[in-house]
């Protein structure tokens, strides 16, 4: 068996694992996540965060090697995935949204491992309620240093395709990294478009970026002050994860472990390396990681 061949059967065997479907009420919203091990109560938990425009699925080739060991749920923050959409968004009312999914699978406290935008939320959900925080892992992320303040981010227009096939075609990675692995790469894209009395679609609310983009002189500094035991993981490629920015994470955290590198990577590191990346959260959430005091 090659290399490829081995990959390949890993994936099978990861989607094989069964997920349940799951959905809270935050704010007016429906917010929905899947689970793993839910019912292992004996277990911690941990909570999975996508990045922007994804969906909980991102995580369904990952979450089963997690639930060997924790209860896991992935969730699908407003306005992406199969959650509602909002009249406007915030990353602070996504952090909420990530603290009432915690609360509905009985994680308390949870570990968060958060992927690129979705670390906004876990961070400020960590700073937030740190008691309800045991640990944070933040993977390959676009930490705001000063000199991103004000970044906008692009606001694409309503794209309408005839069949699901031509929408999974125009699925396209941003940044678009190297070397996806095509079969990942399906599996998501096939989970991302949604059947309209129009065509088929992506899921993402299109104008989520409009309010988002209002807040980026703001939302930089409520990032400072993390007091959970935090961890950094990022892509040797990563266009993304700049020294700057993970110089960055030891600045807003009191607390932040070595960084861990993975090769052979770019941004999204579950698509291009994901046995890799299973394997290197098994093994930092193997480390036990207390609490230190911290000074007021």
């Amino acid at each position: 068996m090659t290399g490829d061949e081995a990959t390949a059967a890993w994936l099978r065997a990861q989607w094989a694992v069964p997920a349940t479907e799951h959905a809270v009420a935050v704010e007016g919203a429906r917010i929905t996540y899947r689970g793993w091990n839910l019912d292992a109560h004996d277990l911690p938990g941990l909570l999975l965060i996508h990045g922007f425009r994804a969906h909980a699925r991102w995580w369904d080739h990952i979450a089963p090697s997690l639930a060997r060991t924790h209860r896991v749920a992935a969730i699908s923050l407003s306005g992406m995935g199969d959650s509602d959409r909002r009249p406007a968004y915030a990353r602070a009312q996504m952090a909420r949204e990530v603290l009432a999914v915690a609360a509905d699978c009985g994680f308390d406290p949870v570990t968060l491992v958060a992927h690129s935008f979705g670390a906004m939320s876990g961070i400020m959900a960590s700073i937030a309620s740190p008691d309800r925080v045991r640990r944070l892992v933040i993977i390959d992320t676009a930490l705001p240093t000063a000199a991103d303040v004000g970044h906008q981010i692009p606001v694409p227009p309503k794209r309408l395709y005839a069949t699901r096939e031509e929408a999974m075609e125009r699925f396209r990675l941003i940044p678009p990294g190297a070397w996806p692995n095509p079969l990942v790469l399906k599996y998501i894209a096939h989970h991302s478009v949604r059947e309209t009395a129009e065509g088929w679609t992506w899921k993402f609310d299109e104008d989520a970026a409009t309010s988002l983009n209002a807040e980026a002189h703001a939302y930089r500094a409520d990032l400072f002050g993390i007091t959970v035991p935090t961890d950094v993981i990022y892509g040797a490629e990563s266009e993304i994860m700049t020294p700057e920015r993970r110089a960055m994470a030891a600045e807003i955290a009191v607390d932040c472990g070595i960084p861990v590198e993975i090769p052979c990577t770019h941004h999204h590191i579950m698509i291009e390396q994901p046995v890799a990346l299973a394997a290197a959260l098994d093994a930092l959430l193997a480390t036990p990681r207390n609490k230190i005091a911290c000074k007021a």
